[in-house]
């Protein structure tokens, strides 16, 4: 009896000390990286989008000759989010080619591990709704 008492309270013990670095490592620290470059202004749009969207906790926009390249801070996924998310939506009155636009920024995502997944889905007028999971 005192051997099975031992032995499961070592077992307690170990399982107690090991849990909390066992969901540590479960949660990868934030990275901070350029998801991408896009048409003047929309990185902005982007970023905000992403961040109230939860996909990224901060992100800053700086200017260059090509567009606005938009730097996030997130947390890399490995594993899908449990239900798809809504991220933003490219309006068509809003950028040249809206459908272009959400591809480039779900494939993004996905080449940074922002997310595991995308689909860009069309509205009644030609403009896409970015999913990711």
């Amino acid at each position: 009896m005192r051997k099975l008492t031992r032995g499961l309270m070592l077992a307690g013990i170990a399982g107690a000390v090991l849990a909390p670095s066992a969901a540590h490592a479960a949660t990868p620290e934030p990275t901070t990286t350029l998801l991408g470059t896009y048409a003047f202004g929309r990185a902005s749009v982007i970023g905000e989008a992403g961040r109230t969207a939860g996909a990224w906790e901060a992100f800053s926009v700086r200017s260059g000759f090509a567009g606005d390249d938009l730097i996030v801070t997130y947390r890399p996924r490995t594993e899908a989010h449990p239900a798809e998310k809504q991220v933003y939506t490219a309006a068509f009155n809003e950028v040249s080619d809206a459908q272009a636009e959400c591809r480039q920024v779900g494939a993004e995502g996905v080449a940074r591990r922002v997310w595991v997944s995308f689909r860009c889905r069309t509205g009644f007028a030609p403009s896409y709704t970015l999913f990711v999971r």
